[in-house]
């Protein structure tokens, strides 16, 4: 292929230094990419000035944030024909207004930022994610995280977004006015929230913030089976209702390689090791509320849902908890699944995905975790080192049985990892034709060449 003529670039393009090329080519997880060049824009002006460069040469643009995806959507391809946008320094100083509790942020603000800023006006934006993204990166994707249960996802804090077009004049469009209601007819700028960067790429956002809880209390809780995860979140749901904000299953194959793993920390349990646990918490801005709160563990495990509970402190309860996935890792090769379901489907679901997978390949063992209060669950199959690693034929063998029984129980193959590269075919093949051509129309009116976003991105194939 030949090499991008980078001379029809007026602004601030270039390759990064050798010691910066893995900050914007190697991904979070998964193989890297070649970088053709970085372009690095401080405004909006600049920005607009290198997509309409790119638009009037051909070139195509990958926005990119904090690169921490996890389905190749903010990756270059390994042909050398992109040009990474990264929106690194297109920040800006958080704005506040306390009285509507709402922020406006540029996009390459990073999500810790914005919740140091919004910290002395009791607010926050509760979003809870082991990394710490960019913003315009957490509408691209609709990132979730461990409190969807209460707060929902990304989507349900945007209010308003401003986009470049990547048409001939990168038109702006959106808005940012902190209006909670309007019904002046489909919200434009929201069709890119979870569009991966290819309609369009955010500049700025108005964020819906949420008041800081003033009470906290964290459990690690025991089952007996993991299939009473589920009515066990019901009991403590309806039990004291509002303030259950995280509810997270960790099976006993992930907590045993997160408590062995290097640096990992003291079992809550002792020397017990259960066949399945939750993290729950519980928060709200009325410290009174979560008054007695040991009462209601004792009355679940009178009802028999759960062997065992250990109130613990925030920050160990979550160390514990963010440190599985990363150290599942450690042990071999993983073949991550991010599904949901309806709740109540989860687990009957989680169990015939054992079993569809144990058929398929007994030497690999599911660790899996994840967000069961919100009906999500990350089904990881781990190759220990020393067995074979899984050929591309198995791998999607394997992800053709999970689809399958994810789809019988109407869930989505894509809990909150977002649209790329790694699951475009099952979007391609699971998509109702009308909603494929309603999102080729659009794609024809704000990128009608196409040059935005991963190639192999399904948006970007239609």
């Amino acid at each position: 292929m030949n090499p991008i003529d980078l001379s029809v670039f007026t602004s601030a393009v270039a390759l990064p230094d050798a010691a910066d090329r893995p900050r914007y080519e190697m991904p979070a997880r998964g193989k890297p990419g070649i970088a053709a060049a970085v372009a690095l824009p401080t405004t909006v002006d600049e920005l607009r000035q290198i997509v309409r460069e790119a638009y009037a040469a051909g070139i195509r643009l990958l926005a990119q944030g904090a690169n921490t995806g996890l389905v190749g959507a903010s990756v270059p391809t390994t042909h050398g024909d992109t040009v990474v946008l990264s929106l690194d320094r297109l920040t800006c100083p958080v704005e506040i207004n306390a009285g509507d509790a709402t922020a406006v942020v540029a996009a390459g603000t990073r999500l810790s930022v914005l919740n140091d800023a919004a910290r002395s006006y009791g607010l926050h934006l509760p979003v809870d994610l082991a990394p710490d993204p960019s913003i315009g990166g957490m509408i691209a994707t609709n990132t979730g995280g461990s409190r969807v249960l209460h707060y929902g996802p990304m989507r349900a804090h945007v209010l308003g977004v401003e986009v470049v077009a990547a048409d001939e004049y990168a038109t702006l469009f959106g808005g940012l006015a902190d209006l909670r209601k309007d019904s002046r007819g489909v919200d434009i700028a929201h069709l890119v929230v979870g569009s991966g960067g290819t309609l369009g790429i955010v500049t700025r956002a108005v964020l819906a913030l949420s008041p800081l809880p003033r009470r906290t209390e964290t459990w690690w809780l025991s089952l007996s089976e993991p299939s009473q995860a589920t009515p066990l979140f019901s009991a403590l749901n309806v039990a004291r209702p509002g303030t259950l904000t995280a509810f997270e299953f960790v099976s006993r194959e992930a907590l045993r390689r997160a408590l062995t793993a290097d640096g990992g920390p003291v079992n809550p349990f002792g020397n017990e090791l259960p066949v399945g646990c939750v993290l729950a918490e519980w928060s709200s801005v009325d410290e009174s509320s979560l008054d007695g709160l040991e009462h209601d563990v004792a009355d679940a495990f009178e009802q028999g849902l759960l062997v065992d509970g250990v109130l613990v402190d925030a920050d160990s309860g979550w160390f514990l908890r963010h440190r599985v996935s990363d150290s599942v890792r450690t042990f071999g090769i993983v073949l991550g699944h991010d599904i949901s379901t309806p709740r109540h489907a989860l687990m009957a679901a989680r169990a015939e995905g054992i079993e569809a997978i144990g058929a398929i390949v007994p030497d690999a063992i599911v660790c899996d975790f994840g967000h069961v209060g919100d009906g999500g669950l990350h089904l990881n199959v781990l190759f220990p080192h020393g067995t074979p690693a899984p050929t591309p034929a198995l791998a999607a063998q394997i992800r053709s049985a999970v689809d399958q029984i994810v789809a019988r129980h109407h869930g989505s193959y894509s809990a909150e990892h977002g649209l790329g590269p790694l699951n475009a075919e099952r979007w391609l093949t699971d998509t109702p034709v009308i909603e494929q051509r309603i999102v080729a129309s659009i794609k024809a009116v704000v990128d009608p060449r196409s040059i935005l976003g991963h190639p192999n991105h399904p948006y970007n194939r239609l």
